[in-house]
């Protein structure tokens, strides 16, 4: 098992991941940041806000690995009456 850190960008702000996570694997640690991404993208729609969830995942020796963004788009298609 191998401790993973899932800091989030919430714009110019890096909101840092000091407790982490335990994964098997990287491959399951990205699922794991790809839920977390999903989870957060759902709670800011809710709110209206539609800006990307970017996770970037760091090692246990501070490296980062890996970075996730869910990406938010909405696009309205106005028809003519």
């Amino acid at each position: 098992m191998a401790r993973y850190y899932f800091d989030v960008q919430d714009g110019t702000n890096l909101l840092r991941d000091d407790e982490g996570a335990e994964f098997d694997s990287l491959g399951a640690a990205i699922r794991g940041a790809a839920r977390s991404a999903t989870e957060i993208g759902t709670d800011r729609l809710a709110r209206g806000d539609l800006n990307d969830v970017v996770i970037k995942v760091r090692d246990e020796h501070d490296r980062r690995v890996v970075t996730v963004t869910a990406l938010m788009k909405i696009e309205q298609n106005v028809l003519s009456s």
